[in-house]
Order: structure tokens, then C-alpha cells, then sequence
């Protein structure tokens, strides 16, 4: 039967839009805004307030790890909407705190939740609602989280100049609360036969059936090759360059002379760009193949580098801008779209998993270790100097063993 109406697919990426905004959006694209008022006001360094970010990544690199055990096929909409109601209630609860330590577990938490509540389960519910054009329809959904980040940098970054850090926390978790929850608990479905329906196919209809056969490797065959390993070993060294840029932008232009809140429209501008680049991304995967796609995210967050590096002349803010837009959507975008293209999708949930976590992992290692070298030298610009050599080898090593676009399962 013919019909002109949207298929629901569509609905669920637009409602996972709104939910990647106000979760990832707020819990991690604003976080570098936090790190300077709170080390003032508790009278602690810039470490200890990184050390905040570096446990919620924590959270993240955990739960992800356990992803294969937490989400079955029939409870990912149930554990989201447990784990929005938590995450709000702790987001709310870091506007009380006075002692650091207290942050250290509430963040803890919400790196717990924001795992079971944005990318892992939204890359599982468009798996299910789509056969083709999962890569666009995933960077339509996952862009939500830049399009949020710039919308509530702006939002956070006047809230904290006129009223402080704690109500900006109050003001967040709001937001979250009233955009979310309402997505999760009345918009969201498993999967297309719940309502009747079969996944998206290329030609804008539904697919025959939702038996279709899958290739790909088991994650017990997986673990056994050595392409596996070494690209695990990556992933942490990419993380922790992406993030150690990522959440140092804030301070680091302030640093360098700039107002919290340029600093904050500049962060702003980037996350309006990454927005825009998950879809290029998914567009370039689409076309060009696995190989290109991942080592064009690699130079972009090497050109970011460059771009902080030189950020006291304001042209150079362009490289900033390119490497948060196609560099640091990692995890949001270029590993869900490159597991399947490298190992299949036979496994794809369990296999996913530990990238999504060793991901974080380096989310754990790069703000402390951007941290530790500003306490040590006084700036940040050694870091970036040593993430541009190590993202420059990671390029050549990938680009050799990344399979060609005909090599791809």
C-alpha cells in the first residue's frame, strides 16, 4: 500500500535530535564553560575541576563497556527513559555542591547515564528503523548534540557572566528536563513492527521484510585478530587527543586573552559546525568509503590543533571551527559508521562497545592530561604541539589498514 505519509523512522532521528541536544548537548559539550568559574570558587586547581570530566568520561568508558550485557533487544527504550530521570535529577543536584569531591560523584553518575541515554542507544534504535542510509540518518540524529552544544553554550555562557555557575546548572537541567524526557518517554519505539511497520529502504519505502541476512564477524572472532587490538589501541590515543582539545577550548581562549563569553560564542560557532559536519561525514562514509572518511576526521582534528595553537590571531579560529566540526564527532559518528564497514554487522552491539568505551576512555586521559600539562607549564600549547604528532601517525597507520571502499563487508 501506497501512502504519502512520513515514515516514522524519520520522527524517531528527529526526536533522537532533540534528545542528543539537550543530553550530550548540555552534559558534555558545555563542560569546558564549567572549568574556570568552579576552580575559582572552590578554591581548587584547574586539574581538580578536569578530573570532573575525566570521571564522567569514566561513567561513559564503563557503561559502554557493559553495553553488550545492559541493552537487549527489547529494553533499549526502557533503560533510556530510567536513565533521563536519573541524569536530571543529578545534573540539578551539581548546583548545591561546595566541595569538589561531591562533583567528582555526581559526574561520575551522569557519565553513567549519559551513556545509556544518547549515542550507544540511538545508534541501536536507527539500526532497527533503517536498512539504508543509516550513515545520514545517524548524522541527522547525532547532530542534535552540536546544534545543543552551540544553542546552550550561548544560553550558559551570559547565564554564568550575570548569574553565576550554579544557576546556570539549574537552568540546564531544566531544559533537559522539559526537551528530553518527553521524547524518551512519548515519541521513541523500539523498532518498526511495533507500529506496524518495516525498516526504511534506499528507494523511500519500507523494506520487505525485517529478516534480512547480515555479514560480518562474531566478537569472538573478532578478538582474535590483531587489526582489532591495534585499532582499540588507536581509539585511546584519539580519544585522548580529541578530548584533551575539546576541553581545554574554553579556558585556553581565555587564556590567551579573550572574554568568557567570546570564548563561549567561539565554542558556539564550533558546535553549530560539528552539527553540520556529522552529516557530511555520514555523506563522505556513503561515498568515498571507510578509509577516506576516517582519515579526513583525523586531519581535521589535527588542523584544530593548529588552529588552537595559533587561536590569538583570529583567522586561525577557522581551523578551530574545522576540527571540532569533522574531529571530534568520534564517537558520535565516525566509529558507529566505521565498525560495521571493518568487522560487519553479525555483532554489531557487542563489537561497537568497547570502541564506544576506550572512546572515553581517552575522554578520561585527555582532560588530565591537558590539565596537568597547563599546572606544569602554565599554558596549554605543549599538549596540542603533542596531539598534532600523534594524530599525524595515527593518519599513515589508518590509512594502511583501513580497508578500500571495495574491501569493505
Amino acid at each position: 500500500m501506497k501512502n504519502k505519509k512520513i515514515f516514522y523512522g524519520w520522527i524517531i532521528v528527529a526526536a533522537a535530535c532533540l534528545i542528543m541536544g539537550t543530553t550530550t548537548g548540555i552534559v558534555t559539550n558545555c563542560n569546558s564553560l564549567f572549568i574556570r568559574p568552579i576552580a575559582e570558587d572552590l578554591g581548587v586547581s584547574r586539574q581538580a575541576v578536569s578530573t570532573m570530566v575525566s570521571l564522567q568520561n569514566f561513567g561513559m568508558m564503563f557503561t559502554a563497556f557493559m553495553a553488550g550485557r545492559i541493552f537487549t533487544e527489547d529494553n533499549i527504550v526502557k533503560v533510556m527513559r530510567a536513565a533521563i530521570t536519573v541524569m536530571v535529577i543529578t545534573y540539578f543536584c551539581n548546583s548545591f555542591v561546595h566541595q569538589i569531591w561531591i562533583m567528582y560523584i555526581t559526574y561520575l553518575i551522569n557519565g553513567v547515564m549519559l551513556c545509556l541515554v544518547s549515542m550507544l542507544p540511538t545508534t541501536f534504535l536507527i539500526n532497527n528503523w533503517f536498512r539504508d542510509k543509516v550513515g545520514f540518518a545517524l548524522g541527522l540524529a547525532s547532530m542534535g548534540s552540536g546544534f545543543g552544544g552551540a544553542i546552550f553554550n550561548m544560553i550558559a555562557g551570559h547565564l554564568m557572566d550575570s548569574m553565576g555557575w550554579r544557576m546556570t546548572y539549574r537552568v540546564l537541567a531544566l531544559c533537559m528536563a522539559v526537551m528530553a524526557v518527553p521524547c524518551i518517554f512519548l515519541v521513541l519505539k523500539l523498532r518498526p513492527s511495533d507500529i506496524g511497520l518495516t525498516p526504511y529502504q534506499e528507494n523511500g519505502t519500507s523494506a520487505q521484510t525485517e529478516e534480512t541476512p547480515v555479514i560480518g564477524y562474531t566478537f569472538a572472532e573478532v578478538r582474535k585478530m590483531p587489526k582489532f587490538w591495534f585499532m582499540c589501541f588507536l581509539t585511546v590515543l584519539v580519544g585522548t587527543t580529541m578530548f584533551s582539545m575539546y576541553s581545554s577550548i574554553s579556558p585556553h581562549l581565555q587564556d590567551k586573552g579573550y572574554s568568557l563569553v567570546f570564548s563561549a560564542n567561539v565554542l558556539s560557532v564550533c558546535l553549530f559546525a560539528m552539527a553540520a559536519g556529522k552529516v557530511v561525514i555520514g555523506k563522505i562514509f556513503d561515498r568515498f568509503g571507510v578509509r577516506v572518511g576516517y582519515c579526513w576526521a583525523c586531519l581535521c582534528l589535527l588542523l584544530g590543533m593548529v588552529g588552537m595553537l595559533f587561536c590569538r590571531y583570529v583567522p586561525m579560529l577557522i581551523f578551530l571551527v574545522l576540527g571540532v566540526a569533522f574531529g571530534a564527532i568520534f564517537g558520535a559518528v565516525v566509529y558507529p559508521l566505521t565498525i560495521p564497514k571493518v568487522f560487519g554487522r553479525r555483532e554489531y552491539r557487542a563489537i561497537l562497545g568497547p570502541f564506544s568505551a576506550l572512546m572515553s576512555f581517552g575522554g578520561v586521559l585527555g582532560p588530565l592530561f591537558a590539565g596537568k600539562i597547563f599546572d606544569l607549564t602554565g599554558s596549554y600549547d605543549p599538549c596540542f604541539r603533542i596531539d598534532i604528532v600523534v594524530l599525524a601517525v595515527i593518519i599513515l597507520i589508518m590509512f594502511r589498514i583501513l580497508p578500500s571502499r571495495e574491501q569493505e563487508l
